[in-house]
This record gives C-alpha cells, structure tokens and sequence, in this order.
C-alpha cells in the first residue's frame, strides 16, 4: 500500500509502461518454471532491448477514475430450516432432550435480553416439550424427508400414524424410523424405566406412543448391547469337553499307577471321654477307579505325609499323583518330589525320585471328579454302615476299610444276566483276582514258571475286557459337545461366585487368576 502511494505520489501516468503477464518476470519467483526462465528472472524480457516505441501498448494504463463498485446480492431462502444436531453424541435419550432444552432456554434469554424483559432462569415443561418436539422432528425429517413434503402434519409439524382406532387416545402414534439414533435412545428410555425387567409390557408402552418399524428386533438388539441384560443373563459357556489324560487310558499298567488324593470329612471319633476329628485319605487309581483309603488324625503336612507313606507301602509308588492346592498337598508335595530334608525318609524307604505331582487349576474342583465323585460313594456307603455316625477310631478305621472293599467291587461294565456271558469286570478283578476276593484253592502240579503264566494271562484278559468294554464308555462326551473359542487375553467376562448375588459377581480380565471355566462370557 505504501510503496503504490509513493507511485502514484511521485510519478504519472506518462512515465509508465506496460508489461504482459506472460513476459512479466516478477511471476517467476511465485510459479514453477523451467530453467529457461532464469534468464527472464536476471535479465528481464527481451524487448527491453528494443527501441522504446516497440514496447507492448495499453490503452487502458492508469488509475480508475472511479472508485471499485461491488454489486450487493441479497438471496433469501424461503425452505424451511434444517435442524443441525448431533445425536449420536449422546447416549441417553433424557440428556438428550434435556440438553436441547438448555440451549431453548437460552435462546428465550437472548429474546428476553434484545426485548429488555425479564429472563427465564429454569428449563421449563414447556421447553421440554418444545425439545422433544423438535427432536422427532429431526428424526423424522432425516428419514421421511420427502414424505414430509407430501403428507398431512400435526399442529407440532409431526408425522402421525393414522388408524381406525385414532379416536381413542385422542391422538395417533407418533412415526420413528427403525435405524435412526434417536429411536435407538427412546427404546433404551423406556427399557430402563422399567429397570431391565418385563419386556414385553416395555414393547406395548413404546407401541402406545410411537409406532416403529421392526421394533421387536429393534429391541432385541438393544438388549443384546445393553450391559446390564447381558450380566443378568449371562450363562457360563464352557468348552468342548476335553480328550481324556493319559493317566485315565493308561492299559497294562500297575494298578494305582496313575493315582488322585483327596480329603473327605471330618468324622468325630470317641477317644476315653472326649471326642475327636478324624479325616479320610482317598486314593483312587485313574485308570482302573480302584480306591484305597486311608484314615488320617489331622490336616498337617506330617499326617499327610505318613499317609501317603502307607499307601505306597501297600500299594505300591505311583507315577503321577494328581490333587488339588490344598496346603498340606502343597507341603508333601515339596517334600516328596523336591527331596526336602525336613523329613528323612531314606531311614524307612528308598526316597520317591519318580513321582510327579499335579494339582488342578484354583476353583476348579471339577478337574478331580473322577475322585469327586468317589468321596461321595464313600460317604453313602459309611452312613449306611453306620446310620448313628458314633466311631471309635479303630471302628472308623474298619468301616473305612469294608467301604474300600465295596467300592473296589462295583462292576465297570455293563451287568450281563445271561449265564453264558462273564460276568461284568470290577477293580478287584485285578486287585483281589475276582469281584469279592474269593479264589478257590486249586491243587496244581504246574511249576512256578507256568502259575506265572497262567496269571499273567489273566491280567491280559482283564486289560482286553477293560478297551473292549469300558473305555468305549469312556469315549463318548456326556456333555459340552459344542466347540467354544476359548477365553483370550483382555476380554471381559464375569465370575460366577455362588456365595454371591448375580448382580454383585466381580469382572475378570487378563489379570485375574480365577478359573475361567466359571468365567461367563
């Protein structure tokens, strides 16, 4: 501005020429070009070089005698306006409609203000009308848009239903898009207000007002997305129920080769005038069900201990040993299979450099039901030897042993009553050498070497009985046939505790060490 006022202040119209924009080299410094026009850039157009009456001409060169005139275009819009909203901002249809009423409150403040009136200070019930009014409309005219156009509305400039029945509420319902968010937001309204519960009353409350296309699915996909609903009805889904281990098919083994430990009681025991609690030790073999049990004074590591002790005396050192985290199972276990030197058991028997100790997941008592299960047939058969439950502890020792003796003798297979068929094998079978123990005595000439062989040969047969007849028992999945994708790492899930109401159950994640087959997704 300053330099032209120096021009024009200092100069005339006479002294200048005229320079096209093509041949200007001021231009070259603001557009890209080639390296030819670096000459132009240093030297300036070619015609200066020119006699002066060969410049380029303009007749028009010079100031305007007038100042610029500029044309002013008023354009007046008579469509109507469209209102200008972002709904999916919100996620609650009463904050919506109670934000919109805010800024109609302020907007009757800046009329008030221009009028030098008295401002309104609250939301009104007016204004809240006026919000929900202007709402559905919104809603409708994002949707309807060119049916608005063509049909009749209400006083309000709303899209009713019309029915045979429109005389009885006074008005008709009120027409709402399936897809449109603001149709989402009223049906999580009313299913809130009727707390999660009654759907089907909630549906006719909505059906009462608005008229939605597909509102029954609309619905069932907003309970589906609805947090709460799906905590409520939540159900643990647990995975295709798993191969069996390979301590449950372990054929031709020794018995009580693979074994499971549990504890079961307490059971009060008269000790002179006093009474005491004693506890059952149950062993089971995994491969043929055999139990053993033993009968314990005390939960300790030493009582656990000495236990497992009398078991291996009688039966033999196991492979694996599979229990749950209980703390005198914890114990042994560092004792026995890390040779710790708190007990010295090299003075009674070699020390048990073979054994493996398993445990099950925490809170996963359904990874031992194979002993499980047992504990409970101890139980039923211990009450009916002695309904009363008044033990001494060498009577409770002795009724734990005739219950072992039962239990050994319960058939794995089917019970044929046919003659001609053998009769159903049992774990005393292979413990005892028949179902109740009884062999008669045979008078033989045969050597050693053959009575070896002839029992060998019966342990043979008993292993072909248990793969021909049992272990297809074994096959066949009792339950949880559909494959489930297992639970990954970040997902949120709930966890079933059953000392809890289902509204107060905690939320798991990556970082919880509960057990996630009680984990409902």
């Amino acid at each position: 501005m300053h330099r032209v006022g120096e021009i024009l202040e200092f100069t005339n119209v006479s002294q200048w020429n005229w320079v096209p924009t093509n041949l200007n080299p001021a231009d070259l410094a603001t557009k890209t070009n080639n390296a030819n026009k670096y000459k132009t850039w240093l030297h300036g157009p070619d015609y200066l070089l020119q006699d002066q009456h060969e410049w380029p001409k303009c007749d028009d060169l010079g100031p305007p005698n007038n100042a610029e005139v500029r044309h002013n275009i008023l354009f007046i819009d008579n469509s109507p306006m469209e209102l200008k909203l972002n709904a999916e901002y919100f996620s609650d249809w009463r904050r919506l409609y109670r934000a919109f009423a805010r800024f109609i409150l302020y907007i009757e403040k800046l009329k008030a203000k221009q009028k030098k009136a008295s401002p309104p200070t609250e939301v009104s019930y007016e204004m809240i009308q006026q919000a929900r009014t202007l709402l559905l409309r919104h809603a409708q005219s994002s949707e309807f848009n060119p049916e608005i156009r063509n049909l009749t509305r209400d006083e309000n400039q709303i899209l009713r239903t019309r029915g045979r029945a429109e005389n009885l509420n006074g008005q008709n319902q009120l027409l709402v898009q399936y897809g449109h968010h603001i149709t989402r937001l009223i049906v999580n309204w009313y299913h809130q207000e009727m707390h999660h519960t009654s759907h089907e009353t909630c549906i006719n409350r909505i059906r009462g007002m608005f008229y939605i296309p597909r509102l029954r699915v609309l619905y069932r996909g907003m309970r589906k997305s609805c947090q709460r609903c799906k905590n409520e009805s939540a159900m643990p889904v647990p995975p295709q129920m798993a191969p069996l281990p390979i301590a449950r098919l372990a054929a031709y083994q020794r018995p009580f080769t693979y074994v499971g430990i549990d504890y079961f009681g307490p059971f009060l025991v008269a000790v002179g005038r006093r009474s005491e609690k004693r506890w059952g030790v149950i062993f089971t073999c995994l491969t043929i069900r055999a139990v053993h049990i033993e009968l314990a004074c005390s939960l300790d590591t030493a009582s656990c201990i000495m236990c497992i002790r009398n078991f291996i005396n009688r039966r033999g050192t196991p492979r694996e040993i599979y229990s749950d985290n209980g703390t005198n199972f914890k114990a042994a276990e560092k004792i026995i299979c890390d040779k710790a030197q708190t007990i010295n058991f090299n003075a009674v028997q070699p020390a048990f450099d073979d054994i493996k100790w398993k445990f099950n997941p925490p809170a996963a008592p359904h990874m031992g039901g194979a002993w499980e299960r047992l504990v409970r047939s101890v139980k039923t058969v211990l009450y009916a030897i002695c309904p009363a439950r008044k033990f001494t502890s060498e009577g409770l020792q002795s009724a734990l042993w005739e219950v072992e003796f039962i239990l050994n003798s319960r058939p794995l297979t089917f019970v044929s009553l046919d003659s001609k068929d053998d009769e159903a094998i049992t774990p005393n079978h292979l413990l005892l050498g028949s179902a109740s123990g009884y062999k008669p005595v045979i008078e033989t000439t045969h050597t050693v070497q053959h009575m070896w062989q002839a029992v060998q040969e019966f342990a043979d047969q008993f292993w072909r009985r248990w793969v021909r007849e049992y272990v297809p028992d074994l096959a066949s999945r009792g339950k949880w046939f559909t494959k489930r994708p297992p639970i990954a790492a970040g997902d949120v899930v709930v966890i079933l505790d059953e000392t809890l109401p289902r509204n107060r159950w905690p939320k798991g994640s990556q970082n919880c060490q509960r057990d996630s087959s009680k984990a409902r997704g």
